[in-house]
């Protein structure tokens, strides 16, 4: 608002202690502040009515409207990105295409084959149990999971009274 620099302040507080004195410059300060206070206070009243004018009036639909159109400029901007085409395509095609390995009903050939199933198991019931874990620590609202404590946290033990 003001361009005013140190030395300008400076000098600003040099004349005011000339002109209005020692005895009284903490008073004048004291006075400035406060005045400063009001001034604040009524701009934030002043743009508080000012926002509830604009929301009764219908200009925060128009300012969400003109919003959504600078998103819809986004996608544009993003299709013509060739580099960002490119990586969707590849996650879309990567996603599509099968697993590739033994089928899940095929006995394993050899020992590193089984030991390589067991140990994916075992991580998939692990992450089964810390999921389960999770939901109960933290059910999500509406999903009726707070109700459901029959399922013990991983590394505790069921106790049955």
């Amino acid at each position: 608002m003001f361009d005013i620099g140190m030395w300008e302040l400076l000098v600003v507080g040099i004349v005011a202690l000339i002109v209005v004195g020692p005895k009284d410059l903490p008073k004048m300060f004291r006075t400035l502040g406060q005045v400063t206070g009001r001034l604040k206070g009524m701009a934030r009243e002043f743009q508080t009515t000012m926002n509830a004018a604009a929301s009764e009036s219908g200009l925060d639909d128009i300012s969400n409207d003109i919003r959504g159109a600078a998103d819809f400029g986004k996608d544009l901007r993003d299709i013509a990105n060739p580099k960002k085409m490119g990586k969707e395509a590849l996650k879309k095609a990567g996603a599509s295409m099968d697993k590739w390995g033994p089928e899940d009903g095929a006995e394993p050939k050899t020992d590193t084959e089984r030991l390589a199933r067991e140990r994916a198991a075992a991580v998939r019931e692990r992450a089964e149990a810390a999921r389960a874990s999770v939901a109960a620590r933290n059910p999500l609202p509406g999903s009726g999971a707070a109700d459901d404590t029959s399922t013990p946290a991983p590394g505790s033990e069921a106790t049955d009274p």
